[in-house]
């Protein structure tokens, strides 16, 4: 059972109920629903926070503001580059998606460890209040009226997904400036930047040092495969180990890396593995033209722990001190990746108001500046829905038609 999308069902039930029983503090946004809706519960929390530390460093905050609205722009090129590329390598090569669901108990990446329920609420709570908390501030620091704070959930059927948010002024916010403007909507995907860097820091340097100095990993396992790749051709499973490779040992990634760098593109090897061997012809890597690839993703098939640190300290530290660093690792992948969807040019995200203030700019013409920024999402939903909607299926919908036939 994937206790994680459990856990992600009792808690939306959980908060399904607190708000039937809190009808008047909350609100709904009706997208499609009861399919996707938003539910809002507004406060005041935060709301002085902001204008304190607005009115205390205005000087460094507007310099910021400045190198923020950069970041925020050469982020729009690079995400909206990004996509249309991952679009045509799927179309074209078969590649995986460039865009995927951060969910708790699915798989983001093969190889990778699988979000934990635990991990991605706070991950999410990290995300959604440094995001809005930075939009606030800069809204005060150019005097722009905040109405509100408080907590929002994104619905999915059950209201699952956690979010915060600010209510800045309409009206304060269209009759300021364009700069001004721009500060207030690059502010959280800068904000999500920093965060993203300050974690890497604590698991690059801190935490996962000390991991590493605690665990050994052995064995190969074939956690995924790339589709149309040159181990599929060949039929080699996935969730079993390699335990040689032309004959030769490997017995652990290193050792199967190092091995792997022998070949060239085209060369014909052998990979053994628990079950049978499988002759496969590599082709090149995407990442050097020189070397063989074989499209597998790995993982360890198993995690020891080391003898002298789990006798001096225990295994519950070790365990606990993994946990942490896989936050950190979370906390750094899902604000730069978040921070970075939402300045793409589209209508309901910081990026695509921000994308059309910039055409705006350069048009002069209001009702041609509607035109490009509508086809602009048209075009840019059209991408999304191709590249989500296959994962959306067999992560989600799958599962559940497999459960009841």
């Amino acid at each position: 059972m994937n206790y994680d999308l459990l856990f992600l069902v009792i808690f939306g039930l959980v908060v399904l109920g607190i708000m039937l029983l809190n009808k008047k503090r909350t609100e709904i946004q009706k997208i499609a629903f009861p399919i996707l809706y938003m539910i809002i519960y507004r406060t005041k929390w935060g709301l002085s926070s902001m204008d304190k530390l607005a009115k205390k460093f205005p000087k460094t905050l507007t310099v910021l503001s400045y190198i923020s609205i950069c970041l925020g722009y050469l982020g729009m090129a690079f995400i909206t580059f990004f996509l249309f590329k991952g679009l045509y390598d799927v179309l074209f090569f078969n590649a995986p998606s460039p865009v995927g669901l951060v969910l708790p108990g699915v798989e983001t990446v093969p190889g990778l460890p699988k979000l934990s329920f635990w991990h991605w609420i706070i991950s999410i709570f990290v995300l959604a209040s440094v995001h809005e908390f930075s939009h606030g501030v800069f809204a005060r620091l150019n005097k722009i009226k905040v109405k509100s704070s408080g907590f929002a959930l994104l619905g999915i059927i059950l209201p699952v997904v956690p979010a915060a948010f600010v209510e800045p002024d309409e009206k304060s916010m269209a009759k300021a400036s364009k700069k001004a403007q721009l500060s207030v909507l690059a502010a959280g995907s800068f904000a999500n930047f920093l965060t993203a860097i300050v974690a890497f820091l604590i698991f690059g340097f801190v935490l996962g040092p000390a991991v590493a100095g605690m665990i050994e990993t052995t064995g190969v396992l074939i956690a995924g495969i790339e589709e149309g790749g040159p181990a599929e051709i060949s039929g080699l499973p996935i969730n079993e180990s390699i335990l040689a490779v032309n004959n030769i040992p490997v017995e652990n990634i290193a050792q199967f890396k190092a091995e792997m760098d022998k070949y060239a593109p085209y060369e014909k090897i052998s990979i053994q593995t628990e079950s049978s061997t499988y002759y496969i012809t590599l082709t090149e890597s995407p990442e050097d033209s020189s070397k063989g690839y074989l499209g597998v993703f790995l993982s360890a098939k198993e995690q020891v722990y080391n003898p002298e640190i789990e006798d001096k300290y225990g295994t519950f530290f070790i365990k606990a001190l993994i946990w942490l660093t896989l936050l950190f690792s979370w906390l750094f992948l899902i604000n730069l990746g978040v921070g970075m969807f939402n300045l793409l040019p589209l209508g309901i995200l910081d990026g695509g108001k921000m994308f059309y203030l910039a055409i705006l700019h350069f048009t002069k013409n209001e009702t041609l500046t509607k035109k490009i920024w509508k086809y602009t999402n048209i075009l840019l939903i059209m991408v999304l829905l191709i590249l989500i909607l296959p994962q959306l299926y067999n992560t989600l919908v799958a599962p559940l038609i497999n459960y009841f036939i």
